[in-house]
């Protein structure tokens, strides 16, 4: 049974690259994330009676229980004749996948560092779908989705496989061999997708993940160091080049830096402030959100910030309870790094504030899904630490 969780749960990771891909035309009621999520979480009902969630990850597991609970009891006093549903049912789906996910790792270690390997192994086959011109859509400004998806999503999630790529070849912490270096090869059409996106806040991510694993690696000498730095230095002269090759992200980073274009995003933001100061302790909730954001923009629009977005839906109340959530997993991802030398749980933190300020996480898999893998390689990060 052990064998087929595990491989149910690398199947689900590899799957959240096809997060809303709709091969039947659903409507969005089916994907094949959806699917293979299901089955994961049926394959784990066994298991849950037995589910002893440790002290650690309880104090991880409370603040976005608290927030849940928060948000649902708000959006409940919002309720109005346009917008009634009150329960918002991803997140709490994603809040449950949370719990048993990290369960899982403690009683099956090093299944989750794994999994993250299979999303990545995900990504490559997406990417290899890009070059075949599978599934490809162009919007009016050029810019690439895939099977409808949304593109700074794909953009982020590509991103974010190129890091976990990168590590598995450098610090080999999966033991692959010198096979490993096979993973080299789909790279150069991983970066050419993120570009093609046009997706900033992945570029964005990218950039600074690479920078900061230079500045982080350890070495046992001095020109260990130097070597390092002077191989990355190059690597990034080339990745840059690389990347600027498409014309889509270029034009998008020089209407940033000259016409300061964010997309809309400061619209929505300055016309959300007079909703957060009138409602700031405890918002208004989803239901409220959604018909201000309908009689308003004439549409459900995001905030494209997550910060502004509890804000909005829970108030001054339910972002320190969010910061309390996003400080421990920032410290565990730290301690980890202390402990064990590992630089990937530190470096997929740096796409995830990209998210939080740039985009949207609260519903998307993979912020989730990072958030766990971090609680859970936590737990071997402190019982190594114990034994030594």
């Amino acid at each position: 049974m052990k064998n087929f969780q595990r491989i149910a749960l690398y199947v689900f990771f590899f799957s959240i690259n096809f997060e809303v891909w709709d091969p039947f035309h659903t409507n969005g009621f089916f994907s094949v994330s959806k699917l293979t999520g299901y089955i994961y979480l049926l394959m784990m009902i066994p298991m849950i009676m037995y589910f002893i969630t440790s002290h650690e990850n309880k104090s991880i597991l409370r603040p976005v229980w608290l927030f849940f609970g928060l948000l649902t009891i708000v959006s409940l006093f919002h309720v109005n004749s346009i917008y009634y549903n009150f329960f918002d049912f991803p997140i709490f789906q994603n809040i449950i996948l949370f719990w048993i996910l990290v369960n899982h790792e403690q009683y099956d270690q090093l299944v989750l560092e794994k999994g993250m390997f299979s999303f990545a192994l995900g990504s490559v086959a997406l990417a290899l779908l890009f070059n075949a011109g599978i599934g490809i859509e162009y919007d009016p400004g050029g810019r690439i989705n895939i099977f409808g998806d949304n593109q700074n999503n794909v953009g982020v999630r590509m991103s974010i496989s190129m890091v976990i790529l990168i590590l598995a070849i450098v610090q080999n912490r999966l033991q692959i061999g010198k096979i490993r270096y096979l993973l080299l090869l789909p790279i150069p059409i991983m970066m050419m997708f993120m570009a093609e996106t046009g997706s900033r806040v992945a570029l964005v991510s990218f950039v600074l993940a690479f920078i900061t694993g230079i500045l982080l690696f350890k070495t046992k000498n001095i020109w260990g160091r130097i070597a390092i730095f002077a191989v990355g230095a190059l690597a990034f002269i080339y990745v840059w080049q690389f990347l600027m090759q498409s014309e889509v992200l270029k034009l998008r980073i020089l209407q940033s830096t000259h016409e300061s274009d964010l997309s809309g995003r400061e619209i929505i933001w300055q016309t959300l402030l007079p909703l957060i100061k009138s409602n700031l302790v405890f918002g208004v909730g989803e239901t409220g959100y959604q018909y201000f954001s309908q009689t308003t923009f004439g549409e459900i629009a995001s905030p494209h910030n997550v910060f502004i977005e509890v804000l909005c839906y829970t108030g001054i109340a339910g972002l320190i309870i969010y910061l309390i959530f996003l400080y421990r997993i920032f410290i565990r991802s730290f301690q980890i790094y202390k402990t064990m030398n590992m630089l990937l749980p530190l470096l997929l933190l740096v796409p995830v504030m990209g998210l939080l300020v740039s985009g949207q996480i609260l519903n998307v898999k993979i912020g989730w899904v990072i958030f766990t893998y971090i609680a859970g390689y936590s737990i071997v990060s402190q019982r190594q630490e114990q034994l030594k």
